[in-house]
């Protein structure tokens, strides 16, 4: 079945069916007003069942694509619910500069390190208030028009002078990618917490950083999103902790990451802190030498972590995580260009297992990664799932003056900037997946909810 929403209108659900057979799944009802203003186009069902219905979501990645100046692209996409109802995006590394008529970067564009908006509605790309600073906003001042400058620096970052991040130059000794993010209430006032990996060499990780910022007053002033703590090494670095996290009812946080195997792949492993705050006592969910798991606030040795996956062996690539209902589930791409998953728990440690295929994400030109949860984007109780997209190493051939056939490779990153129509890869990219819940006959119990603002809002009262 072919099957494609051209978009919800308030009172009008549009939609063209060709070979239209009877329903054997569950598919997006197009009658429900709370899917109003979403263009979606289905692309298939799950592939674990054939119960759950899935559909590109144009209307969020239209939000971010529709950037033609500064911020116009970023891969690492995490989204945090705030108390004030807004909502805070990261990105890694993101191209700023402007899109052509092309719908490529090849006028002034340069790469900052990571990024940050915040997202006060749903009805165009000027609803995101971009928090990095801009190398120069004068049309005149060509080659800096828009360039941006990373949003969170590394203190260690050494090799580029002020002059030359004002012009638009970006650290590739040290800098930040982010982590997950969450609320907390302290001292009677709210504060973000961003959790962030610092990278250095070949994407190498050392250093497991927290910021924290201020939530008072309002998207565009001074206060709101000031950064008022950078704590370099929150915890002492054992892992990356921290590439999905939820908030749990039992007062912990639970902060997940992965672990190689020792051979191909990676598998989970999991941390959790003593109260909501991240700052407060780290331990770690740890397997003895006979799988017996306890939890131990001693740094696990790198033999320790091996062991101690909470998937059964299960691979897994930065875990994106969600509750709903009596259980805890947990969302990753299988590798690069990999099938996206989701695993099923009865607690916040796992096991998680169970696991269920919902989508294989189409990676013609281009590499897919990023794979994370939105949970406060549900509308239904559907799935709203991000992954990224780089454009690959693009191989053509022409003939030479010897009339001799010869290989010609365009590398990928630097498709980026040059390819026709390269700045709709490089952006984030959206599905929303329907019936999910008929995967482990579960019901559907209304929208996914973000844990996070759920207890935050316990703290403050």
């Amino acid at each position: 079945m072919n099957y494609k929403v051209l978009r919800f209108w308030p009172a009008i659900a549009f939609a063209i069916a060709i070979n239209f057979p009877l329903a054997s799944h569950a598919q997006a009802d197009f009658t429900d007003e709370r899917l109003n203003g979403l263009e979606l186009e289905y692309v298939g069902k799950d592939l674990s069942g054939g119960k759950a219905s899935v559909y590109l979501d144009l209307s969020y990645f239209n939000l971010f694509a529709s950037h033609q100046k500064g911020w116009n692209g970023g891969d690492g996409v995490y989204s945090t619910t705030l108390p004030d109802g807004n909502t805070f995006w990261s990105f890694g590394d993101s191209f700023f500069g402007l899109i052509s008529e092309f719908r490529n970067r090849t006028r002034p564009a340069n790469l900052p390190r990571n990024a940050a908006m915040i997202q006060t509605g749903e009805h165009s790309y000027r609803n995101f208030v971009v928090l990095n600073e801009y190398c120069s906003t004068d049309p005149n001042d060509r080659d800096r028009y828009y360039k941006g400058k990373t949003w969170l620096r590394h203190p260690n970052a050494k090799a580029l002078s002020q002059r030359e991040i004002d012009n638009g130059s970006t650290d590739s000794d040290r800098f930040y990618w982010p982590g997950d993010a969450t609320v907390i209430w302290r001292d009677g006032k709210p504060i973000l917490q961003v959790l962030w990996g610092s990278i250095f060499g070949n994407m190498n990780r050392d250093e497991t950083a927290l910021s924290e910022y201020s939530l008072e007053g309002t998207p565009g002033d001074g206060e709101y999103m000031k950064l008022t703590r950078l704590i370099p090494n929150v915890v002492e670095y054992c892992g990356g902790y921290g590439s999905g996290i939820i908030e749990a009812p039992d007062g912990h946080t639970y902060l997940y990451g992965t672990t190689g195997t020792g051979g191909f792949g990676s598998v989970p492993i999991v941390a959790r802190t003593a109260t909501h705050d991240l700052t407060s006592q780290w331990e770690y969910w740890i397997a003895d030498e006979k799988g017996n798991f306890a939890w131990q606030t001693e740094i696990p040795s790198e033999t320790e972590i091996m062991r101690s996956d909470i998937s059964h062996g299960e691979w897994v690539t930065e875990p994106s995580m969600m509750a709903y209902g009596d259980y805890y589930y947990m969302v990753s791409q299988d590798g690069l260009n990999g099938n996206i998953y989701i695993y099923q728990a009865k607690d916040p440690w796992g096991p998680f297992e169970n696991r269920k295929c919902l989508y294989n994400v189409p990676d013609e030109q281009a590499q897919t990664y990023n794979t994370f949860v939105h949970p406060q984007l549900s509308r239904t109780g559907e799935l709203v799932i991000s992954y990224n997209m780089n454009a690959a190493t693009l191989v053509t051939y022409h003939k030479n003056g010897k009339g001799e056939i010869v290989e010609d490779n365009s590398d990928g990153f630097w498709r980026n900037f040059n390819a026709w129509e390269s700045a709709d890869l490089y952006q984030p990219h959206f599905i929303r997946v329907f019936g999910w819940q008929a995967l482990f006959g579960q019901p559907n119990l209304g929208p996914v909810t973000d844990a996070g603002i759920v207890e935050y809002e316990k703290m403050k009262h």
